[in-house]
């Protein structure tokens, strides 16, 4: 391509341009690295605030003369003229290079540089512009669209009559949620607000298949997919660790790195609490691995009672690290949704009230019993359902006890949520 070709003149500011140089010397630039790196350099030099932002070099050969040539797609943090930059290259490297500036935005330029080149090197922070998915074939499409185009062509052969053709403009190919949902797993992506951002980044550089697939689905929809993507993701890791025995879980993490802020003192600290509550530590560590073990059920879940800055929370604090728990229900009939499906139940702090869960139903929660519970209809098809022995854990600054309108006391009640609780008492001395 030539200067005139390209520019009428040489005051274009840009952001984005195509770079090229023909019949590239490989003795000064073996490689597209190489000559990615040059043109950076180029466009930093000097004392502007303007800077590369990123940018992508491939090679391709020419198909008459069989010589080199480099493609650079750039990105400018602000507009920039090339004519300074083409006289750097020339004096540095006394190479001539030509600058496009016919591509509208850094992605069609990019996709210039990426059209032939399967080995097109990126600059290390290049934003992810490739094709998200891959285009679908279906041999049973095309053997379809091939049978109506041969009775076309028969029927206009009888009638004798010049075959009436019209261009259409090629389909653009939008995304599937399967296409979206690697893209996520690609870039590690959790949120649909990480998801906004992404898809904004690629719409800036001009590729706009992921902004329109978020624009034409509300926030609810995306939210299902990122969700389910991920649970797909970790559904096989979730299985194999429903079979692992909690003990098991637990000891792995004894044999790894301690979490942060421990130090490894914990276990010290755990004991020196334990004995000036006069609590041995073996009948402490029966007690959570019963419950761990065999989960919920009467005379198994623990429950610590004490006054405030007494380090009951400390003492149960690890299960929070390694189960999946559920903790501190909100005070409304909603309150259990998430239960059902983690793997320890621990009430921090725990108050109980008829607005969180009924009396009944709190009784045969911790007795082991299947528990229906209410969950809102507009997002859930059914009640939720426990059903499983997850242990409960508790702590609080009394036990758990029964009042009922105008906050009458029943005996009965509270002798029989005793049974149901193994209550550690501990009194910071």
């Amino acid at each position: 391509m030539s200067d005139n070709e390209d520019f009428q003149s040489q005051n274009a500011n840009r952001r984005t341009y195509l770079v090229t140089y023909s019949q590239a010397d490989l003795d000064k630039f073996a490689t597209r690295r190489e000559f990615g790196e040059a043109v950076e350099a180029a466009f930093n030099a000097g004392s502007g605030k303007v800077e590369v932002s990123y940018w992508a070099c491939c090679m391709e050969t020419h198909e008459n003369t069989g010589g080199q040539h480099y493609h650079c797609s750039v990105k400018l943090s602000g507009p920039k003229r090339w004519n300074r930059v083409r006289q750097n290259l020339a004096t540095r490297y006394g190479i001539n290079v030509n600058f496009s500036e016919s591509a509208e935005n850094y992605y069609n330029a990019y996709r210039y540089v990426t059209k032939t080149d399967t080995n097109v090197y990126e600059s290390p922070n290049h934003p992810d512009l490739r094709q998200i998915g891959s285009p679908k074939t279906k041999y049973c499409m095309k053997a379809y669209q091939q049978k109506h185009k041969n009775a076309r062509q028969l029927k206009h052969k009888q009638q004798n009559e010049p075959e009436q053709t019209t261009v259409k403009p090629p389909k653009v190919r939008r995304l599937s949620n399967l296409d979206v949902s690697e893209f996520l797993v690609k870039h590690n992506i959790t949120t649909d607000t990480e998801l906004y951002a992404k898809a904004h980044e690629q719409q800036e550089d001009g590729k706009k298949d992921l902004a329109q697939f978020v624009l034409s689905r509300n926030a609810k929809s995306l939210q299902n997919i990122i969700a389910t993507t991920w649970k797909m993701r970790s559904a096989a890791e979730q299985l194999a660790r429903k079979e692992k025995p909690p003990m098991d879980m637990i000891r792995d993490c004894a044999e790894g790195d301690c979490v942060e802020g421990c130090n490894g003192v914990w276990l010290d600290c755990a004991i020196e609490v334990l004995q000036n509550n006069r609590t041995h530590p073996i009948i402490f560590a029966h007690a959570i691995r019963d419950l761990l073990e065999k989960g919920r059920g009467k005379f198994r879940n623990v429950m610590i009672i004490g006054p405030a800055n007494c380090a009951k929370t400390f003492l149960l604090n690890p299960i929070t690290k390694i189960f999946k728990t559920f903790t501190n229900p909100a005070n409304n009939k909603y309150a259990w949704l998430g239960a059902e499906s983690s793997e320890v139940i621990f009430l921090n702090d725990f108050r109980w009230s008829s607005e969180m869960i009924a009396w009944k139903e709190l009784l045969l929660l911790l007795e082991g019993q299947t528990v229906h519970l209410p969950s809102p209809k507009n997002h859930y098809s059914s009640d939720i359902c426990i059903d499983a022995d997850t242990p409960v854990f508790a702590i609080g600054k009394s036990r758990v006890t029964y009042a009922g309108r105008y906050n009458t006391t029943d005996e009965v009640e509270n002798e029989m949520m005793a049974l149901v609780g193994r209550s550690l008492s501990f009194l910071l001395r």
